[in-house]
């Protein structure tokens, strides 16, 4: 470096502009790489109910096709069940305790990798 902020020829703030401008760039590309990793998807459940029965039926929201391997929990007073769909099965049928009751307020929740988890509600009776 001379006495008139040169290195080599190249003036010192465009050295120092190139290197901070290079770095950037490389924290900027692996954001976006990240952000493009976590776009998710959304899901579209169905349930239908028969007497103390509740069939749960997930399927991607964009496409339409059945989506296997999701997670789905149903959750009423007093109880609580899971399963994890297999990759080849799209629906799962739950049966449901009534416990003299007539109608039972029951919470589905349905999780899968890679989409929004989803939550609703059904009466079962």
């Amino acid at each position: 470096m001379n006495e008139k902020g040169q290195l080599m020829g190249v003036p010192i703030k465009l050295v120092m502009a190139l290197v901070i401008g290079t770095m950037t760039m490389g924290v900027l590309m692996q954001f976006v790489g990240t952000a493009e990793r976590m776009v998710l998807r959304d899901m579209d459940v169905r349930f239908t109910t028969s007497s103390n029965r509740l069939t749960v039926k997930v399927y991607d929201a964009t496409s339409g096709d059945a989506l296997g391997g999701a997670t789905v929990v149903v959750k009423w007073v007093g109880g609580m069940k899971a399963h994890t769909l297999g990759t080849n099965s799209n629906r799962y049928t739950f049966t449901i305790p009534m416990n003299g009751e007539d109608i039972v307020v029951a919470t589905v929740q349905v999780t899968h990798a890679g989409y929004i988890p989803w939550e609703g509600q059904v009466a079962v009776g």
